[in-house]
């Protein structure tokens, strides 16, 4: 009875605080964009101390608040995209998996539960999120050219640097899914990771990841990459760019391009660990990773030659022969 009431206030307290997070994300403009990425962090650690059924309370609790604060479709996201992610989360670490099967699970929970926000957009509310996104994209567009005009910029100018930025937006819709992919990762190793430093605190206690230096891209993803690139290169020379083929091919792409970068900043850090030279070497080419271009493209292909010649010869001697 008193461990009842204990999980009962608990679960309170955790969706008060829920809520409260909610109320930042939603007024507090830069602060409120992390706030709302880590919204799962009290599903989470109810679902660790307390079980699946008491952090499913505490998402409902929240869900109906907020829905009465704030909005309905404000708590309709946040329960669809983030408090799926959250109960898997919680889970997890209350059966106290391995941190790689851990990550591979909530990155699926959160794949399906962006996916699922989208389908009961357009079921539940009758609206499209991507498009309301993107037709703000394109509002904002205008809007800056607007602005340029009335600065005293010339029209070709301006046409030039509209241009652009369409065709970016264009980009963007289409890697959208991959987008998806790869941010479904970074969402549960975020929420993870804070959730894991604030239940350590309380007593808990997990096993780390692996050593970053020592993690290892399965080889396999070489094949996807090279199979994409040749398939993109052969719809831009035929120019048949509005196929879903094309869209499949560069999504594909995208997301081992993503994988591969990860691979080269684990050999960029291993070299710099292994030959005891300052970390901050290692810093500034990651820093260069966002700031310049070619040098992410670099990355892809230092990536893709540590998975064919194994330079920190961490591969099972069996698969080097």
């Amino acid at each position: 009875m008193i461990r009842k009431t204990s999980a009962m206030v608990e679960a309170g307290i955790l969706a008060a605080i829920a809520i409260v997070m909610a109320l930042i994300s939603m007024y507090v403009p830069v602060l409120g964009a992390f706030v709302n990425f880590v919204w799962p962090l009290p599903i989470v650690i109810c679902g660790c101390r307390h079980g699946l059924k008491w952090s499913v309370m505490t998402l409902l609790v929240a869900t109906i608040i907020v829905a009465m604060i704030i909005s309905p479709i404000n708590a309709f996201f946040l329960a669809a995209i983030f408090g799926l992610l959250g109960l898997i989360l919680g889970e997890c670490m209350r059966r106290h998996l391995p941190p790689m099967k851990l990550m591979l699970y909530g990155s699926i929970g959160a794949v399906v539960a962006l996916v699922l926000n989208i389908v009961l957009s357009f079921l539940v509310l009758g609206i499209d999120p991507i498009e309301m996104m993107f037709s703000s994209f394109h509002q904002s567009l205008e809007q800056l050219a607007v602005y340029y005009r009335e600065h005293g910029m010339g029209e070709d100018e301006i046409k030039k640097i509209i241009d652009g930025y369409a065709e970016m937006l264009r980009m963007m819709r289409i890697i959208m899914p991959g987008a998806f992919l790869m941010c479904a990762p970074l969402m549960a190793f975020v929420n993870y990771i804070c959730a894991k430093k604030i239940l350590t605190k309380l007593g808990e206690s997990f096993e780390d990841f692996p050593a970053f230096t020592m993690l290892q891209v399965p080889g396999w993803v070489l094949w996807p990459y090279a199979a994409s690139l040749l398939a993109v290169t052969y719809f831009y020379q035929t120019q048949q760019l509005n196929t879903w083929m094309y869209t499949l091919s560069v999504n594909v792409q995208t997301v081992c391009s993503f994988v591969l970068v990860m691979q080269g900043i684990v050999l960029l850090y291993w070299f710099v660990d292994t030959h005891k030279k300052p970390r901050w070497w290692a810093n500034i080419g990651l820093i260069l990773l966002f700031a310049v271009p070619i040098f992410s493209q670099i990355m892809v292909y230092v990536g893709a030659f540590d998975i064919v010649f194994d330079f920190r010869k961490i591969r099972p001697q069996r698969l080097r022969k």
